[in-house]
């Protein structure tokens, strides 16, 4: 992992945990000014969903790159190399075809709504489909790279899996387990 890589990791995980607590202060100071002093902070709903959104987006990249995602990997462990391979590009395709989807629906709808301002925030709902524009933007760029690298030789078998699944030992250890039980 090169050091621009590394930074980008570390910059995406500040975000998301920027926007935890940015959320978790603005909706506690807002229950507590809205218990103890019966008034509150007018901003904290329209930002804390901005920061939800954003925060949803930039956690969706991050495990896209860490390839946390749930998937179920039984048969593509089976296959043979060539086959492998093979399902990667497919996965890859499809999931580049439905990035493409929400990177034009996102845009249209951030360029929609950039001259529509939130009453409360007074900031432009074109803001929160901006979230779905970096996503797609990132993510396309990710999985181009990882096509590239696949086509060229680059990605070890090792990589062919996409998904963070149950590793078949631990699944048998599990069942064994149950079956003791």
């Amino acid at each position: 992992m090169t050091a621009f890589s590394k930074f980008y990791l570390a910059l995406l995980r500040w975000i998301v945990i920027a926007c935890m607590f940015g959320m978790l202060f603005l909706i506690f100071a807002n229950v507590v000014l809205r218990y103890a002093f019966n008034t509150g902070i007018y901003l904290s709903e329209g930002l804390s969903g901005l920061m939800y959104v954003w925060m949803t987006f930039v956690g969706a990249l991050l495990v896209l790159y860490e390839r946390g995602h749930i998937g179920v990997e039984m048969l593509v462990r089976r296959l043979p190399v060539p086959l492998r391979k093979l399902a990667f590009a497919a996965t890859h395709a499809v999931m580049l075809s439905v990035t493409w989807l929400l990177l034009t629906g996102s845009w249209q709808q951030m360029m929609i709504n950039l001259h529509v301002f939130s009453p409360a925030t007074r900031l432009p709902i074109g803001l929160m489909y901006a979230a779905g524009v970096f996503f797609a933007a990132a993510s396309a760029l990710f999985l181009i790279w990882q096509l590239i690298a696949l086509v060229t030789g680059r990605l070890s078998d090792a990589n062919l899996i996409v998904a963070a699944g149950e590793d078949e030992d631990e699944a048998v250890r599990l069942m064994a387990d149950g079956a003791s039980k």
